[in-house]
């Protein structure tokens, strides 16, 4: 598949908008990736997010008080 830079420039920017529904849905899916093994590097790559955020984001979810089942 083929995207135009202006194509390529706004799926990108749909994807980094600070929408809390868009930052919630990318969070669960780095979150579910992880927990499936794959490494913080990968999960990244693999979502267009910067290692960074995917570090913190495992971290924060590893320090919650797990739910009662």
């Amino acid at each position: 598949m083929h995207l135009s830079d202006a194509d390529r420039e706004t799926l990108l920017q749909t994807l980094n908008a600070k929408n809390p529904e868009i930052l919630q849905a990318r969070m669960a899916n780095a979150l579910l990736l992880l927990a499936d093994g794959l490494s913080v590097e990968d999960v990244a790559g693999l979502l267009y997010l910067d290692e960074a955020s995917v570090a913190g984001w495992k971290t924060m979810f590893s320090k919650r008080k797990p739910k009662a089942a």
